[in-house]
């Protein structure tokens, strides 16, 4: 099935070949600190070129290397897609979940981040482009957009803005409470650590992950437990594509 779905998109393959071992070799040129991440967006960039997902989102980390980033923009170059550099987006909260005040902070930081929206077609850039706008993304749109199961997003969401709302409360324990030092803090990126046994408790269970392999997602509890879900079955096709394009899932 996977021979028949990257052929179609890419006649006899040797493109999406082409691209894997491009990727592969600019991930080898990377520091180790930085491998797995960059690793892991070749082969989500390599699963839009194969048509098993719409969109790579990619430099999501922060950390994202110059090099490595020309080989991204080259791959999706090279097949004739839409490359989109803009802010990213964060979970959709329901009113009164989050402060006006962190709301504006948080959008004013990730304004001034960019990372990379890979697409498979104009459409799909322009859904990007509007997320990102936005700021904030509904979880139904964000699993259509990466290609995510939708149980997993749901549960990536509220465990992201569970952690948001436990930033908010240590945030304004440094800061003694006071609002502009705390959207200074906020819009710069500083994450206070837990002080005390609930917070590292309640912070443990709110970064708590079980990453599906060979893909970016994050599973959710059902997900993790059965290996004919949707997290697992993706797993296994982004598995079958590294493995059809001598795509190295370890660095």
């Amino acid at each position: 099935m996977l021979e028949t779905v990257w052929r179609s998109a890419d006649r006899d393959g040797s493109r999406l070949l082409r691209s894997a071992a491009a990727l592969a070799a600019a991930v080898a040129r990377l520091p180790v600190s930085l491998r797995a991440t960059a690793a892991q967006d070749g082969l989500d960039l390599l699963a839009v070129l194969a048509g098993l997902k719409p969109l790579c989102l990619a430099g999501r980390g922060g950390a994202f290397d110059a090099e490595f980033r020309a080989a991204l923009v080259a791959a999706a170059a090279a097949a004739s897609l839409p490359v989109l550099e803009a802010a990213p987006w964060e979970p959709q909260a329901a009113p009164g979940v989050l402060p006006d005040w962190y709301r504006a902070a948080t959008a004013q930081r990730c304004a001034k981040m960019r990372v990379l929206y890979l697409c498979r077609d104009v459409g799909i850039r322009d859904a990007a482009a509007a997320l990102s706008a936005q700021g904030r993304v509904a979880a139904a749109d964000e699993a259509a957009l990466l290609g995510y199961p939708l149980c997993c997003v749901v549960q990536h969401h509220r465990q992201a803005l569970g952690l948001e709302q436990l930033t908010i409360a240590m945030t304004a324990r440094v800061a003694q409470g006071d609002p502009d030092r705390m959207a200074r803090l906020i819009e710069a990126g500083v994450e206070p650590l837990p002080a005390s046994a609930e917070e590292w408790r309640d912070y443990r269970r709110l970064t708590a992950i079980a990453p599906a392999p060979a893909t970016s997602v994050n599973m959710c509890a059902a997900c993790a437990g059965d290996d004919a879900s949707p997290a697992a079955a993706l797993a296994r096709s982004h598995a079958a594509l590294a493995a059809a394009t001598a795509y190295p899932l370890r660095n």
